[in-house]
């Protein structure tokens, strides 16, 4: 067959795939794979159609496929990495993301999706060396001036991000995306008037933009404007702004609207943590049953297991953890978390091939599986889409003399939980101890009436297990000592 004919199938495959036709990009690709099944390229472009097509874990095992004909492909490796990320997976795409860099260190493509994939893992100073050489590479790429940009707003550099930011937008001027991330860039510089413009630029581009609806909704939100903040917020559609819509209409003291918005809640919006913690705050302060059904009632939850304390308990095995956990590098205060006076690791410190950590982590799971049993049959949707694979985030906190932690939930999590190593033995009571509650103290007035608290003095060898929506602080203590515990989530299906 001859060159030109084989070539036929996959060009014409590019050319539907870039115009959006993806039936038509889809029969092409299986055109050419009828002829040759292990043909790479044909693989990697089908890859790519069944991934627009919502078709994520197919599309991974496409890439595979072609990266087992010719693993030399350097633009595969990348795909294949960049899709880990956007799946949730991006501990999985530093392997085929460093691969590809391997055989091609100026490939900037794969240079900025390590970047994505190191920040979704937490390695935010990692991440950042990326782009920055992604950067330097190329001034003018759009999309490595873009993710540094935004990673410097996280950062709280806004000063900082916004050339990067204006160099992407520069690269993309009608992108509606990249005015919504400048927008954040120039609202944490304080130059609000140009925010706004920019926010509203992005919806002009493209009505509902997801990032510029939910940013702009937000300032007029924190400006009191809960009326104009509230169809920005709902034409978001993202799960934070649904919430923050819920709560203007709280605030607007539209009551009755706000349970039937949630009663008529759509199959995504029953795994909305953020809305669940509100309506579990506004449902006991109006006196209402409460209607998400993620985990109504939460601070009934709770639930305490003793699993290395008490006669025989392994106390080597907690030093163990505590040697293994220290060894992993710690942050002062990070950002973005809530730890004061304390250090905390980032990524996962489950994936650090310790032993004692491999260990703790199958007793979680294994603690994990007797909490939801516990709590069969039930209807609420923490239990009934339980997670077919259980995979856990974990992370070592160290608090030091008036260490806590301010109330906060973990609205990215599924349940939640602490193993406690190391509690102070000479603080007064009550301090050092968890507190659990349905509040942070920025959601509205309601009732008079304070909200219920459930207070727990731990000890060593206890893990807590909660679920993820219920708001927990850590009480400071003021002895000198430290108090060590390994947090951690059960992450979403």
């Amino acid at each position: 067959m001859s060159s030109i004919a084989i070539e036929e199938p996959l060009a014409a495959a590019r050319t539907a795939l870039a115009a959006g036709r993806l039936t038509e990009a889809e029969a092409a690709c299986e055109a050419r794979l009828a002829q040759q099944a292990a043909d790479p390229r044909a693989l990697h472009l089908l890859a790519l159609v069944r991934f627009r097509c919502g078709r994520g874990e197919e599309a991974l095992r496409l890439l595979e496929r072609a990266l087992r004909a010719d693993p030399a492909l350097v633009a595969v490796q990348s795909d294949l990495g960049a899709m880990q990320v956007m799946l949730g997976h991006p501990e999985a795409a530093l392997a085929p993301l460093r691969a590809a860099l391997a055989l091609d260190a100026g490939h900037i493509e794969a240079r900025t999706n390590l970047g994505n994939a190191l920040h979704a893992c937490g390695e935010l100073e990692a991440a950042e060396a990326e782009y920055r050489r992604a950067v330097a590479a190329d001034a003018h790429h759009g999309r490595a001036n873009l993710s540094l940009g935004n990673l410097l707003v996280q950062l709280r550099r806004p000063a900082e991000a916004l050339p990067f930011l204006e160099a992407a937008r520069a690269t993309a001027p009608e992108s509606a995306a990249v005015h919504a991330f400048l927008g954040n860039g120039l609202r944490d510089a304080g130059r609000v008037e140009e925010a706004v413009a920019s926010y509203r630029r992005a919806i002009a581009l493209e009505p509902g933009q997801a990032e510029a609806s939910e940013s702009l909704g937000l300032m007029l939100k924190n400006g009191t404007d809960y009326a104009e903040a509230l169809p920005l917020l709902r034409a978001s559609g993202k799960p934070y702004a649904h919430a923050q819509a819920l709560e203007c209409l709280l605030r607007l003291g539209r009551h009755e609207e706000f349970f039937e918005e949630i009663r008529g809640h759509s199959e995504a919006e029953a795994t909305n943590l953020h809305s669940a913690s509100l309506a579990a705050y506004a449902s006991w302060h109006l006196g209402r049953r409460d209607p998400h059904p993620f985990c109504p009632d939460p601070l009934q939850r709770v639930r305490v297991m003793d699993v290395y304390t008490g006669v025989g308990a392994d106390q080597a095995f907690l030093q163990d953890l505590i040697r293994e956990a220290s060894q992993v590098t710690a942050i002062w205060e990070p950002r973005g978390v809530t730890t004061i006076g304390g250090f905390q690791t980032g990524g996962n410190l489950f994936r650090h091939g310790f032993p004692a950590l491999a260990r703790l982590e199958r007793d979680i799971l294994a603690g994990l599986e007797r909490y939801r049993a516990a709590l069969m049959p039930t209807s609420m949707t923490m239990i009934t889409r339980w997670p077919g694979t259980l995979r856990l985030q974990g992370w070592f906190v160290r608090l030091l003399t008036g260490g806590h932690q301010h109330f906060h939930n973990h609205p990215f999590g599924w349940m939640s939980g602490c193993l406690y190593l190391q509690l102070p033995q000479r603080a007064a009571a009550g301090e050092g101890a968890i507190e659990f509650g349905l509040e942070s103290g920025a959601y509205p007035r309601l009732s008079e009436r304070p909200s219920p608290t459930l207070l727990h003095q731990p000890k060593p060898g206890q893990i807590a297990f909660f679920p993820s929506s219920l708001y927990h602080r850590t009480i400071p203590f003021r002895s000198d000592e430290e108090r060590l515990c390994i947090a951690f989530d059960l992450l979403p299906p």
